[in-house]
């Protein structure tokens, strides 16, 4: 019987191959009819044989690109039209047209076998890429997504490449960066900023890595510094030069039978690395792996990621190596390098020799972070594979900037129910790093067509994105208290419109009181919170100096809740006595100190002073060494107070110190001491939320801030709350630490507007 049915298809369905798609289905079965892309999603219509439509229908759900989010199908039976072909039309709609941007996504393995195949034209070919597969962010220079608008726009495809591209049926119609050796881009070797002759490019490189060499190789969206992983002389140089002397380091292993033999992994992970974000994932090392020491020093994990360019596979196919550090190309805290010229000055005390092309990277953008918990996925960094895909809204928002934070910086641009985060822009200390995020933040308001009318920023007055967003001029300025920002992130990508009670912990957050917050239990929704629980203000030597040095962290926490009398000589050995005197005048006199109520400081004072960690090299090293140091279970935690004072639950921890001193004293292992002492973070959390909803009735729980990037706190939190009949949520989509802050401020502007 022949029927025509109409059909609406909402969520991430543009920009991501997905009318060549059902083009390709309608021929498969048969059917006329015809695709557009319209402001209410993709709109397809479809006449012929109902049975082959419903087999189209079921098609389009199960098999939909890869890059692709649906949220929605509406299907409905419309008249028949008598269509005599099936077509892609022109897209409709009032108003502006977004066109939503793909990220840069990893090879799919159609092109792989191209790639592999000697009997194929891109044998071998670096930057063969389709529809499913490719660069797409990196290379854009202004939208719509047109060849012509990217970085491809001087590379003119020969007559098959062309004809790969005009073919709706061809996995490459429309591919923008579509090319082959014939037409497309070439790889450059360099050295000493000069272009090297060499007969063949990759086999140079592989020589060059497999004999210790460090190279730097441009990726999609930046330059890598890659040295065999396996040279434990030759990463520990890397770390020499790259000033980097304790953070892990990124590993690229050839396929998954290699992480296995390397690391633990579960079926999610294992389907989170092959996919078409190939992000780096968090993975536990197995015992006896011949992975350097030096990559991931103190550390049970790797951050492991699998090829995803053309180039990546063939340097693994023709080289001996199992795995490769692959870290980012860059200087320390300063912005992803994208280009040969750039590479040259700045990498060139680090990198040996540089792998380069000439395909253009418009847009740099870091490779995402991500980690597995009772199989759902926390993102710690967002940016290739995912950035720019928007996070879609249950409510339509204003257009609307948030600026972000300092630290881990993102910003948010937003308006209707679509939220744009920006890839990781990092941190906002130095002028490159700003420069960059300056520049980004002009192309998503020409991108995505938004001019903010609201700009929201953080209350801290001394970070660069606050002035910066002060600066502006015809705007809304409305300023959001971070911790509020972290709770409201994680209400919009949860999409909970009633209150919650807000678990907001991390290092450091800018108060409403001026002081330095950062273990809040908060109680509210976007249009207000009400601060129900933190930890008692305790006094940080020196500011920032401290945090570098948690082992002051320790002393001044002992100092001020049991005094000097307990501070005794063996606890901090080795310190210099002049400057335990210098924190004791302080701490007497109220000199050189912030007050803080930091579960991230508490963690670092707890690591100093069992001599975890007493000196970091990078941010949240103490509380990690802490985290490491710890079991994989719960044992029972130390005594505790709670004092309930003017409505605020506060935690009293001068029994929590004074019992890790006792048992640090007695000669119990730090490995049990760390384990209770996240015992006790988890059960005065429960404990204060159990309160809150005998009071509120609330039991919704949300759980956000670079605390909750801690595995061991994290697991044991959903559990103790979910036994507790609370419901749960946490975050998937952007970060719980700082580089979600920015879509928590412009769903709080939003609210406090109106």
């Amino acid at each position: 019987m022949q029927c025509n049915y109409s059909i609406v298809i909402k969520g991430v369905v543009q920009g991501v191959g997905f009318r060549p798609f059902v083009y390709r289905l309608a021929y498969k079965y048969g059917l006329k009819g015809w695709v557009l892309n319209s402001n209410e999603g993709l709109k397809v219509e479809v006449e012929g044989d109902e049975k082959r439509i419903f087999s189209f229908i079921s098609d389009l759900k199960q098999n939909r690109p890869p890059i692709s989010i649906v949220e929605s199908i509406d299907v409905k039976k419309a008249r028949l039209h008598r269509y005599r072909e099936f077509s892609i039309r022109k897209s409709i709609g009032k108003g502006r047209n977004i066109t939503l941007i793909s990220p840069d996504i990893s090879t799919c393995d159609q092109c792989l076998k191209d790639v592999m195949n000697k009997n194929n034209r891109r044998h071998n070919y670096p930057f063969t890429n389709c529809t499913d597969c490719g660069p797409r962010f990196s290379i854009i220079k202004n939208t719509p997504y047109d060849r012509e608008k990217t970085t491809m726009k001087h590379f003119v495809m020969c007559s098959e490449c062309r004809d790969e591209y005009e073919n709706p049926l061809n996995r490459r119609f429309h591919a923008q960066p579509n090319a082959c050796n014939v037409c497309g881009p070439q790889l450059a070797l360099f050295k000493n900023g000069k272009s090297e002759k060499v007969k063949e490019v990759i086999s140079t490189t592989v020589r060059r890595l497999s004999s210790g060499g460090i190279v730097a190789i441009k990726g999609l969206g930046g330059f890598h510094i890659a040295v065999d992983a396996s040279n434990e002389k030759k990463v520990k140089e890397l770390r020499k030069r790259k000033n980097r002397p304790h953070k892990p380091f990124a590993v690229m292993m050839s396929n998954i039978k290699t992480v296995e033999k390397y690391c633990v992994i579960t079926d999610k992970e294992k389907d989170i690395l092959k996919s078409p974000r190939s992000p780096v994932v968090l993975l536990r090392k197995k015992k006896g792996s011949k992975i350097a020491c030096s990559v991931a020093p103190s550390n049970p994990y790797l951050g492991v990621m699998l090829p995803y360019t053309p180039l990546h596979h063939l340097l693994f196919k023709r080289g001996k190596f199992d795995a490769l550090v692959m870290t980012s190309g860059n200087r320390k805290d300063e912005p992803l390098v994208g280009e040969i010229e750039e590479a040259a000055d700045n990498l060139s005390g680090i990198a040996d020799y540089f792998l380069s092309h000439n395909r253009g990277i418009k847009n740099r953008n870091d490779d995402s972070v991500v980690f597995y918990l009772k199989d759902s996925p926390t993102i710690i960094r967002r940016s290739r594979g995912y950035a720019p895909y928007p996070i879609l809204l249950d409510r339509k928002l204003e257009p609307t900037l948030g600026v972000g934070p300092e630290l881990k910086n993102t910003f948010c641009l937003a308006e209707g129910e679509k939220a744009f985060i920006s890839q990781h822009i990092g941190n906002l200390e130095n002028l490159e790093t700003f420069e960059f995020y300056k520049e980004m933040i002009n192309k998503f308001k020409y991108w995505f067509k938004i001019d903010p009318q609201i700009v929201a920023y953080d209350l801290h007055p001394d970070y660069l994105s606050t002035r910066f967003a002060k600066e502006l001029t015809g705007v809304k300025l409305i300023g959001v208290q971070h911790h509020c920002a972290h709770i409201a992130s994680c209400m919009a990508e949860n999409r909970i419109k009633k209150k919650v009670i807000g678990l907001s912990f991390d290092g450091t957050g800018y108060g409403t009181d001026g002081r330095i917050w950062g273990c809040e239990f908060l109680v509210g929704d976007y249009n207000g919170f009400e601060r129900k629980g933190r930890l008692r203000y305790l006094p940080l030597p020196g500011g920032e100096v401290a945090i570098k040095k948690p082992y002051r962290i320790g002393i001044a926490y002992v100092l001020y809740l049991l005094g000097k009398d307990r501070l005794k000589n063996e606890l901090f050995k080795g310190i210099d006595s002049r400057e335990i005197e210098v924190i004791k005048k302080q701490i007497d006199r109220d000199i050189n100190l912030t007050w803080t109520s930091s579960l991230g400081r508490l963690f670092d004072a707890v690591s100093g002073i069992l001599r975890v960690c007493s000196s970091i090299t990078f941010e949240a090293q103490a509380a990690m060494a802490l985290e490491y140091e710890a079991k994989d279970t719960i044992l029972s935690p130390y005594d505790y107070e709670i004092v309930e004072k003017n409505g605020c639950f506060i935690i009293e921890p001068t029994k929590i110190i004074e019992g890790i001193l006792y048992d640090y004293l007695h000669n119990i292992n730090r490995s049990e001491i760390s384990t209770r002492f996240h015992s006790t973070i988890i059960k005065f959390s429960k404990d204060i939320c159990l309160r809150i909803r005998r009071e509120t009735g609330i039991d919704k729980v949300v759980l956000s801030g670079g605390v909750f990037q801690n595995r061991l706190f994290l697991g044991g939190m959903i559990d103790e709350l979910s036994n507790a009949k609370f419901e749960v949520f946490t975050q998937r989509l952007v970060p719980p630490n700082d580089g979600g802050i920015s879509l928590g401020q412009v769903m709080i502007a939003n609210a406090r507007l109106h």
